[in-house]
């Protein structure tokens, strides 16, 4: 019987196995294209419009998703009696809070503005300090921002999982903007305010990588296959026929090295 007639059923399954495994990591490396897409969108918005002139809130049209991280100027007052703290907000390795107080404008609506963030306090899972800001009719300058999806997770009282608008809006029993917040930058006012938030990194992360690694190991799979079913032949014939001498791979300049280091040792 002849090493085909032996091993064809054998090799099927395994060739099988490695295209599902192939076809998984295509499926893979796309998922990782798509995900370096979207964080290339996400860059291009900061570098875009973080560093914009402010203009009037009434002057942007809140429904372009584009209008992300745009500084706006927005008239109103702070609802300080409903002030919240987003939780699990950790910083250069601290663990904190950042603290949200909502904002009436002149015009009735009410936003979230997320005024800094807070370091844990020593003795309790809260902040030392909740420093509020000043309630009289002022301008303040702030950038949009969309809201975070919602967790499946409680808080205590005053505070929040997540900076979700439909979570603070439930939290705080006001009718809150559910399309964006606003990260504050300055306010008329001068009041005590926690430290102010970093600028989104415009660094792309590993995705391009990763998803380039990902096709080369499904392409590395079948050349482990070929490379297995070629070493299995050599061997079946070299058993069954002493005239067969299998092809022996020229020695490289690598391999010469490494025996000469072989021998010293």
């Amino acid at each position: 019987m002849t090493y085909l007639a032996e091993s064809w059923k054998r090799w099927l399954v395994w060739l099988v196995l490695v295209v599902i495994f192939a076809v998984a990591c295509v499926f893979l490396s796309e998922w990782q294209f798509d995900r370096r897409a979207t964080r290339v969108a996400e860059i291009e918005l900061v570098q875009k419009n973080f560093d914009k002139a402010a203009v009037e809130l009434s002057s942007v049209n809140l429904s372009d998703k584009n209008s992300k991280w745009l500084p706006v100027k927005v008239v109103g007052q702070y609802l300080n009696e409903s002030q919240v703290l987003v939780r699990n907000r950790p910083r250069s390795g601290q663990p904190g809070f950042e603290t949200v107080v909502p904002f009436r404008t002149a015009d009735g609506q009410i936003f979230a503005v997320s005024r800094g963030w807070l370091p844990t306090g020593n003795r309790q899972d809260s902040p030392d300090v909740l420093p509020l800001p000043s309630q009289k009719v002022q301008e303040i300058v702030a950038r949009l921002v969309p809201g975070e999806r919602q967790l499946d997770r409680g808080a205590p009282k005053g505070q929040v999982a997540s900076l979700s608008l439909i979570e603070i809006g439930v939290e705080t029993g006001l009718e809150i903007n559910q399309q964006w917040y606003l990260r504050l930058s300055a306010e008329q006012e001068p009041a005590d305010q926690a430290v102010k938030l970093l600028k989104p990194t415009t660094d792309e992360g590993n995705h391009l990588s990763y998803a380039i690694q990902w096709l080369i190991f499904g392409v590395l799979a079948f050349v482990t296959l070929v490379f297995t079913v070629r070493k299995e032949y050599d061997f079946y014939r070299s058993k069954n026929d002493p005239k067969y001498v299998p092809k022996v791979r020229k020695k490289t300049r690598a391999d010469a090295d490494q025996e000469l280091e072989d021998s010293v040792t």
